[in-house]
């Protein structure tokens, strides 16, 4: 009888085992996927682009190996050179990853186009530079050439080109009245973006008044700064990330109970 019952202890003490260790295994790529960063190519059609005919933008989104088709947002920012005003297109999403938008130019010059991706808690703007026509550039300044001298030009393909990724996991649900932390990660070009100016916004839904709290560079790349919400509601979170000739922000919403 004895041995009966240390039989079925010992295949009782394996199966709790095999169950722990395939729940790891499961946690473990469930961070790895979390870890993993958004890649965005940025494929422009066609190579030679005159005034009034249609280019295709297109965004092919990957997380790893995985094609992304759950973004949540995919927009193409079109900006002149020179000029402060920006135009803003929803991509559309086709298929394998890939979100596209169709536009067409009417005059000569050279634009920025950024592709603003947000994704799985994360946000990534691929930036390019295009001609369209024979632009007049003899005016260019020798500054403006030396600050975008980074910026690839006249290519249909372009592949995390000053890729600016913000890794903002703002959780679904935070506690009334309990101090919480606020954090967000940011990488150019797959490298930690350090020495940032980084304030996160919050606000209750329906509330006028917004509060501004500065974070601190904990780890290199990686910002944090302490907040308590005080009512229960829906608040917005927007995280701010100023650096040099970077000005980006991303916003995400919560829960407090």
């Amino acid at each position: 009888m004895k041995r009966i019952v240390l039989f079925l202890f010992m295949a009782m003490l394996l199966i709790v085992v095999a169950c722990n260790n395939e729940t790891d295994t499961e946690n473990t790529n469930s961070n790895m996927t979390e870890l993993t960063p958004l890649e965005v190519d940025l494929i422009i059609e066609p190579d030679k682009i005159n005034p009034g005919e249609e280019v295709t933008f297109r965004a092919k989104v990957t997380q790893g190996e995985e094609a992304v088709e759950d973004a949540d947002e995919v927009s193409f920012e079109i900006k002149e050179k020179g000029t402060e005003e920006s135009e803003f297109l929803d991509g559309v999403h086709t298929s394998d990853g890939e979100y596209t938008v169709v536009k067409s130019f009417e005059v000569d010059g050279i634009y920025y186009v950024t592709a603003h991706v947000t994704a799985r808690s994360m946000h990534t703007m691929p930036k390019v530079e295009i001609e369209i026509g024979n632009p007049d550039v003899s005016e260019e300044s020798e500054a403006d050439e030396v600050d975008e001298s980074h910026e690839h030009h006249g290519s249909n393909h372009h592949h995390g080109n000053g890729q600016v990724t913000i890794d903002f996991p703002l959780e679904p649900e935070y506690s009334k009245g309990k101090q919480s932390t606020l954090l967000v990660s940011f990488e150019e070009s797959e490298a930690p973006l350090t020495d940032a100016r980084v304030r996160f916004e919050v606000w209750l839904e329906g509330n006028d008044k917004h509060e501004f709290l500065d974070a601190n560079e904990t780890d290199s790349g990686v910002y944090k700064a302490a907040h308590t919400f005080a009512e229960e509601g829906t608040y917005h979170v927007q995280v701010h990330i100023e650096k040099d000739e970077i000005h980006e922000h991303l916003e995400k919403t919560t829960k407090v109970k």
